[in-house]
């Protein structure tokens, strides 16, 4: 095993693949990515798709183990996946790299670039258009709700609550887009401006903001204020 944070280590299952995993738990009990256990059948009319807008470049700021990045990458677009927890990166890089090299699956990990990077860093650095930015902060339960899946707590584990979130959604404002899609809980407030346009899905909402939408051009005015 190695590298550890809020006890959870990077180790491996008995298949061979990477997995996240809390100190002390048996292996093949944590966290690995697989992608050929993803279904992607009728993809095009997912919410999250349809929310991200038209193929092209796209910047997926809290990666995870990149199941969205997964599922947007197979509907068409270019994804750069960044991840700041270097644990985590590490199990999606095995992943991703583990599905390029099977034919069935190369086609779509080949047009998925994963970074070990801080993504407010990445956009204030970055002069680059995207097609569209994307934002799947972590956040805290809903008090009452049932306990989340093994994969989240895991993740969650070794990142912690996204406290930020904020600021990297003011970043991706600031940056150059056509887009930007909020992930957010049906509970949860959005982040700090309504959207032009929501799409629902069971669980979650995707909050999406125009470059020209009038809720942008209110946060650019308070900005420059």
């Amino acid at each position: 095993m190695s590298g550890s944070q809020k006890n959870v280590v990077v180790g491996f299952d008995p298949d061979g693949r990477m997995e996240l995993i809390h100190v002390g738990e048996q292996p093949g009990h944590g966290a690995a990515v697989d992608f050929r256990r993803v279904t992607l059948r009728g993809i095009s009319s997912q919410p999250l798709v349809r929310a991200c807008g038209e193929r092209g470049r796209l910047l997926d700021t809290t990666a995870g183990l990149g199941g969205d990045s997964w599922i947007l990458a197979a509907a068409g677009f270019s994804v750069t996946a960044i991840e700041r927890s270097a644990l985590v990166c590490q199990v999606l890089r095995d992943g991703v790299d583990r599905a390029k090299s099977d034919s069935r699956l190369n086609a779509i990990a080949s047009r998925i670039e994963v970074r070990q990077e801080n993504a407010v860093d990445v956009l204030q650095s970055n002069s680059d258009l995207w097609a569209t930015i994307y934002l799947d902060p972590m956040y805290p339960p809903k008090p009452g709700s049932a306990l989340a899946p093994k994969p989240i707590r895991v993740v969650r584990a070794a990142v912690g609550d996204d406290i930020d979130s904020s600021n990297l959604f003011l970043a991706a404002v600031a940056a150059q887009w056509n887009r930007i899609v909020v992930k957010r809980p049906h509970h949860a407030e959005p982040l700090c401006a309504e959207p032009d346009i929501v799409f629902n899905s069971k669980l979650v909402r995707y909050d999406v903001y125009v470059r020209e939408g009038a809720s942008l051009r209110t946060i650019r005015a308070k900005a420059k204020s």
